[in-house]
């Protein structure tokens, strides 16, 4: 899979166009060092597109469905040893060469963008939603570790039960939004047991109960992964201390609101972003 320099630089220079386009990408970049961040560009570009195709607005889930396949085809192409033609894939084949990636979790994040395509989201069991956040959130941490050259199977564990803690708690930031659009992320157990039928206008004091009860399970996950940022160390360590330390600001927001997430959508302000951003790095400087 071999392209010209000034193709491959194309290439990248598309990817970080992408992201940056989207969204003020990559959040924490001046953590990243400078050598991997056109490779987190490339990455991004492929999720991002994919996550676009499971969202397009006035399209089928047959048609939203067709085009992920299609953008699987080309990414198994490419691992086929076939010329990619599209900037991403030129750029990110040139990514999993260099930095020795697994190519499984790209596969897995498809599998979730083929659920949302399809827009029944519905789970019975924790363990359902479970197998969604394995494909959703998972990879993603995973992806990253590989990047930093690491690939060792405890910590990805503890990266699983962070990406998972930190999904779960966007749905209970978004949780007004997903019932307006008949997405129901929470297992129907946990519903069953705030006695909720989930619908666009619940009972909010019960709603607020189920957020709260989500909430525990996300500090359990965040704490179960808390000792990862100690172990891999460096700048991705810094970035991921700071990580840790907003989703439990976030928590404690939503917590100070009685779990309101229907009415109140809580954020971190810049002063707060600012607050956990110092805080990660006393903790740096107190271990060191």
């Amino acid at each position: 899979m071999q392209n010209t320099t000034h193709s491959l630089e194309n290439a990248y220079a598309e990817c970080r166009r992408m992201a940056t386009h989207y969204e003020n990408f990559p959040v924490g970049s001046v953590l990243i060092p400078k050598a991997l961040r056109h490779h987190f560009f490339a990455l991004y570009a492929f999720m991002r597109t994919a996550d676009d195709f499971a969202d397009l607005p006035f399209r089928s889930a047959q048609e939203r469905c067709a085009l992920l396949d299609d953008w699987r085809s080309k990414l198994q192409s490419m691992l086929d040893g076939r010329e990619p033609e599209h900037p991403v894939f030129i750029a990110l084949a040139n990514t999993i060469t260099e930095r020795h990636l697994p190519t499984a979790p790209l596969f897995k994040l498809l599998e979730a963008f083929d659920f949302d395509a399809k827009g029944d989201v519905h789970f019975q069991t924790f363990d359902d939603l479970r197998w969604y956040t394995a494909r959703s959130a998972d990879p993603v941490g995973e992806l990253v570790l590989a990047l930093f050259g690491h690939k060792d199977q405890h910590l990805i564990a503890l990266s699983n039960e962070i990406c998972t803690g930190l999904q779960l708690l966007n749905f209970i930031q978004d949780i007004k939004e997903d019932l307006e659009n008949e997405r129901y992320y929470f297992p129907k157990d946990d519903w069953e047991v705030f006695q909720i039928t989930p619908s666009s206008n619940p009972d909010i004091n019960k709603l607020s109960l189920l957020s709260l009860f989500e909430l525990k399970r996300v500090e359990a996950m965040i704490d179960r992964g808390s000792s990862l940022p100690e172990l891999v160390g460096g700048r991705l360590g810094f970035e991921l201390r700071a990580v840790i330390h907003s989703a439990r600001r976030l928590i404690q927001k939503i917590q100070n609101t009685g779990g309101n997430s229907f009415q109140i959508r809580q954020t971190l302000t810049k002063r707060e972003r600012l607050f956990v951003l110092l805080q990660s790095m006393l903790v740096r400087a107190s271990k060191s």
